[in-house]
């Protein structure tokens, strides 16, 4: 009896060895096309920032605000803190200089503002990233629509330069991304023109800021010149009475003092660090805020988005130490 051989499920038995391998090499082609198909559509997919990609870069924007808005609040508070302890130990009488902050009333303002209606966008992203309702979304969207359009006037005050007026009426349609039963796709919608808007004015407004906030800015230069003032004014007056053999004869007075002093040197020394950081804290942002725009924009890998709000979140906990060793 003849054993019968099993057929080749994509060739024939009774083709010719040329024709076989001509088959398995058109299978084999065939392989690498679905292959290669399949590499392109995830990278493709990958070009798409998902809801994570977005609520990581909103929630970290949250933390740098949350930052900067600390110290610039108790460095502007501990600049009158300071001054009021001075003229208690040194003497003399009182004006309005020495209550005076670090920086005037109205520019301060115009700053945490600011920050204020940044932390309002990022809040609202966030929150229309998680928002799984029509009544939540809706909410969501009014509120993003509120922080874009302070956003524009904060830019107008900062930058000396008029908002564009396509951006302006932008931001009043962006509600009408939410029409009746709201879809996860107007959801998204409404997160990636809300990006896009905020990519006319961010490029210029965070670049102020991380000037503002940075060691030669308006509040790192005042607040090191006060630091270094107090450093100065303490081993003066210590120099003065040991000259004058005026010091407490008691070693622990003598050290209590020595002590103030030693907090001042490493006040001072700290400021200049506490100011690099937010700086580069701000500056991480900026870049996140172009990886985030060109991830929306399907120009760019979302992943390098991860990256960049990473270092940003790290620089962000490193002022936050900081703070903690300046003891304000």
């Amino acid at each position: 009896m003849r054993k019968s051989s099993s057929p080749h499920r994509n060739c024939h038995p009774e083709r010719s060895e040329g024709s076989r391998r001509s088959c398995t090499r058109r299978t084999s082609c065939l392989l690498l096309a679905l292959l290669v198909a399949v590499t392109a559509g995830a990278a493709g997919c990958q070009s798409i920032p998902t809801d994570r990609h977005v609520s990581t870069f909103a929630n970290t924007t949250s933390m740098v605000v949350a930052v900067a808005r600390d110290t610039l609040s108790a460095s502007n508070a501990a600049v009158v803190t300071r001054k009021l302890r001075e003229r208690a130990e040194l003497g003399g009488g009182v004006d309005d200089a020495l209550f005076t902050p670090l920086v005037a009333d109205d520019a301060y303002a115009t700053r945490i503002e600011f920050l204020d209606a940044l932390e309002r966008y990022a809040t609202a992203l966030d929150e229309l990233v998680s928002a799984d309702r029509s009544k939540t979304m809706d909410k969501a969207v009014t509120k993003l629509a509120g922080a874009l359009d302070a956003l524009g006037k904060h830019y107008e005050s900062l930058t000396g330069k008029k908002e564009p007026s396509v951006r302006r009426g932008a931001v009043k349609e962006l509600v009408t991304v939410i029409g009746g039963e709201v879809t996860d796709a107007q959801r998204r919608e409404g997160i990636r023109r809300a990006v896009a808007l905020q990519r006319e004015v961010m490029p210029d407004l965070l670049p102020v800021l991380r000037d503002e906030v940075g060691p030669a800015g308006i509040f790192g230069i005042a607040h090191r010149n006060q630091a270094e003032s107090e450093k100065a004014t303490l081993m003066s007056r210590y120099n003065v009475d040991h000259q004058q053999e005026r010091l407490p004869k008691s070693p622990d007075a003598r050290l209590k003092r020595l002590n103030r002093i030693r907090e001042a040197w490493d006040r001072a020394a700290t400021v200049k660090t506490l100011y690099e950081r937010l700086q580069e804290a701000v500056e991480q942002l900026a870049i996140a805020e172009q990886a985030l725009y060109d991830a929306i924009s399907g120009t760019g890998n979302p992943e390098h988005l991860f990256e960049a709000v990473g270092r940003a979140a790290d620089q962000a906990r490193a002022v936050s130490r900081i703070r903690k060793l300046l003891k304000e």
